[in-house]
């Protein structure tokens, strides 16, 4: 994600995740290798045989990205995936690096890189940081940050918002002297994936929410329908609480050191105000940034099936930044392009685009239909209800779901558990349409691991801001979070707005 100075996303050392002894790294990769290709050798678990080697692979996948690297494993992890029976080697890298949001991912890291050499970030970071509201008031500073990704977020694709967002901050760490390793800086870049990624729970049209709506419709014969305004009037109350209560997180059980923000006076303040100034190249690359940010919202603001909905429908994440990087290369200034890919090709980290093309084909083979997971999972969660208080099962069905999301992907896990809730709102009278919405919800804040969510996962992948260590302390505790949000205030706005 970093786009100035060194490569935030690479570790210091090169491959490894930290500097080890060479006995413990020798063991790390004997136990990876030892996963990925001899976990499938085990007696099936209620998977099929092709299942198993898939499930290798994906502990694999795992194992190597936490106590290794980001980069190799996946390239073992992927051609290991070639010989599972799932599809050839070369149609799992083709299936890999032909997914939208890899490619997405490639593009968006050099226009991140582009907003910081033209000198947009800095700017745009001294004009967030000089607001005079933020003197001697750090936790403010901070909600904001989080608040602006989840509004942001949910206007837009969280991904370039987590890009941009991230290389503000790196430009305000450096102003303001905080260092790569520090408390504060690695917890709030962890926030703003989580928050990014939670924002996905109060958008009906997009995450986990879509597939689910359309499979519960299509199996009620389209008498159970979720409309767009109920998922947001319960959604949004959970997913506001969810960043005051990550901010508290921050303050009260990661209790950082805040005093370089802390001590920001008015007169420090007023100086970078004072110096701030949009230039020719800033103004050029603001407006580019303002046209990419334009064509993901206006699709979703201008009346559905109008001719300009349609037209600028076209342009996915992809073909938009695609688009503006090919109309800057044309753009002259002082007889120079403003854009030059080469110059900016530096902001590519390899870590994140190998996750990314990995975690894609492995979850797809995990969630297909010779895998063998989808019936294990109906079982395990049908066996749930059996009787009880339907409050309390719900609640642990929801637990449940969230468990299960963090080694699957949501979709496949939303997809398996709407005919179960259908089939068991007909036996025991439950509103489908109640019960549903929730399970969608619980799914969207899984993000403990870096498998739950490819949003979540940047932060995992932030080597030297953040670290795997702190990553997965942000990401568990932001997830406990999140589904105690929507189990303390989304369940009682079910029960109020639509029963159950």
């Amino acid at each position: 994600i970093r786009v100035s100075g060194t490569p935030s996303l690479q570790p210091k050392n090169g491959e490894t995740m930290k500097s080890e002894p060479g006995s413990k790294f020798c063991l790390h990769v004997v136990i990876f290798l030892a996963l990925t290709f001899c976990f499938g050798l085990l007696p099936p678990c209620g998977l099929t045989e092709k299942g198993m080697k898939i499930l290798g692979v994906f502990v694999g996948m795992l194992y190597g990205w936490t106590f290794i690297s980001f980069s190799w494993p996946s390239m073992i992890c992927l051609v290991a995936l070639g010989f599972t029976g799932y599809a050839t080697p070369t149609a799992v890298i083709a299936e890999a690096f032909s997914n939208a949001a890899v490619l997405f991912t490639i593009f968006v890291l050099v226009f991140t890189a582009y907003c910081n050499e033209s000198g947009l970030n800095a700017v745009l970071a001294k004009w967030f940081l000089s607001r005079s509201v933020f003197a001697g008031r750090p936790w403010l500073f901070t909600a904001s940050v989080l608040f602006g990704s989840l509004v942001i977020s949910f206007l837009i694709d969280p991904v370039p918002v987590v890009f941009l967002l991230s290389g503000i901050l790196y430009t305000i760490f450096d102003d303001i002297g905080m260092e790569r390793g520090e408390k504060y800086p690695a917890y709030l870049l962890a926030g703003v994936c989580i928050i990014a990624c939670i924002s996905f729970v109060c958008k009906p049209w997009a995450g986990q929410n879509l597939p689910g709506i359309i499979a519960l419709a299509k199996i009620s014969g389209g008498t159970a329908v979720i409309d767009n305004v109920t998922l947001i009037l319960v959604a949004a109350p959970a997913c506001v609480a969810s960043v005051l209560l990550y901010v508290l997180a921050i303050r009260f059980i990661f209790r950082p050191d805040v005093g370089k923000l802390a001590n920001l006076s008015p007169e420090y303040l007023a100086k970078l105000r004072s110096g701030l100034r949009l230039g020719r190249k800033e103004g050029i690359a603001a407006l580019a940034l303002t046209v990419f940010l334009a064509l993901m919202l206006l699709p979703n603001l201008l009346p559905a099936g109008s001719g300009a909905a349609e037209f600028l429908g076209q342009f996915t994440m992809t073909v938009a930044i695609v688009l503006i990087l090919g109309l800057l290369s044309v753009v002259r200034l002082d007889g120079r392009p403003v854009f030059d890919y080469q110059a900016c090709a530096h902001g590519i980290n390899w870590n994140v685009v190998w996750m990314l093309a990995c975690s894609m084909p492995v979850s797809s083979a995990m969630s297909s239909p010779d895998a063998g997971l989808a019936p294990l999972i109906n079982n395990m969660l049908g066996s749930l209800f059996s009787g009880g208080n339907f409050i309390l099962v719900m609640i642990f069905f929801l637990i449940c779901v969230n468990v299960a999301t963090q080694f699957a992907h949501n979709v496949t896990i939303i997809l398996v558990a709407v005919p179960i809730i259908w089939n068991l709102c007909q036996s025991t009278g439950l509103d489908a349409e109640a019960f549903s919405l929730l399970v969608f919800l619980a799914a969207g804040v899984s993000f403990a691991t870096p498998a739950a969510s490819t949003i979540g996962a940047l932060s995992f992948a932030n080597g030297e801001w953040i670290g795997m260590r702190r990553a997965f302390e942000a990401g568990i505790v932001g997830n406990i979070i999140g589904l105690f949000c929507i189990i303390a205030i989304s369940l009682p706005l079910v029960l109020l707005v639509v029963g159950i």
